[in-house]
């Protein structure tokens, strides 16, 4: 198996000026730069300092976040070569939803409805089967993924069922431990198996729990 290129996104000035529908002009106005300056930024021919990209981002409405770098590698099964990243991640909003346009073998071009669950399911078993590392990164969002997998995986090759299935699995398990842990703490009323509590227990000593308050906390589950 070959690990490949690591795919880039747009330049982030860009994507929050796109976001918020506004010229290079109005956005330099507002961050206190020029024009030319804001356009070389975007292109990558001139690097900003972090604090002027914070002041940029601030002047839009935004904060300076970390996301995820996704790598993709190659598995091949039998005459078929598939993509598969390292990791799941999200897509921001209104993205997640934007139509997806695809080009089959054929020639012939097919559009997915986002929108539409059943359409995202079939976008997202396209995308595993045939997209490369641009369309899978841009389009097939990780929460929306884990959501769709019990109608995505019945229909993707035994290949990917696997290794996409414990991307989805891994992705989960994180996001069912802390609404789990909140559970746990606010009293609501959970099912919860022997690993899960053991993780659990876990987790609440790692945000500074005693064991004392860890068992008020699991007691309050119980009762």
């Amino acid at each position: 198996m070959r690990y490949i290129d690591v795919v880039v996104r747009r330049s982030l000035l860009e994507i929050a000026r796109a976001s918020r529908g506004l010229t290079q002009d109005a956005v330099a106005r507002r961050s206190g730069t020029s024009q030319p300056t804001l356009s070389a930024y975007e292109r990558g021919t001139k690097s900003p300092t972090l604090a002027v990209v914070e002041r940029i981002l601030h002047a839009l409405g935004y904060d300076l976040g970390l996301y995820p770098r996704v790598a993709f590698r190659e598995i091949v099964d039998g005459a078929r070569t598939y993509l598969v990243p390292d990791q799941l991640w999200r897509i921001d909003l209104p993205d997640c939803f934007a139509p997806v346009t695809v080009r089959e073998t054929d020639g012939s071009r097919r559009t997915f409805d986002l929108l539409d669950r059943e359409g995202r399911v079939s976008a997202y078993v396209w995308l595993i089967e045939h997209g490369n590392e641009t369309q899978i990164f841009e389009h097939l969002d990780g929460a929306l993924l884990v959501d769709a997998w019990s109608d995505v995986v019945c229909r993707l090759p035994e290949a990917l069922r696997t290794v996409w299935g414990q991307l989805v699995h891994h992705a989960a398990e994180g996001w069912v431990e802390e609404s789990l842990i909140a559970g746990l703490q606010d009293g609501r009323p959970r099912l919860i198996g022997r690993r899960a509590r053991a993780r659990a227990i876990k987790r609440l000593a790692e945000r500074g729990l005693t064991a004392d308050e860890i068992r008020a906390v699991l007691h309050r589950r119980q009762r």
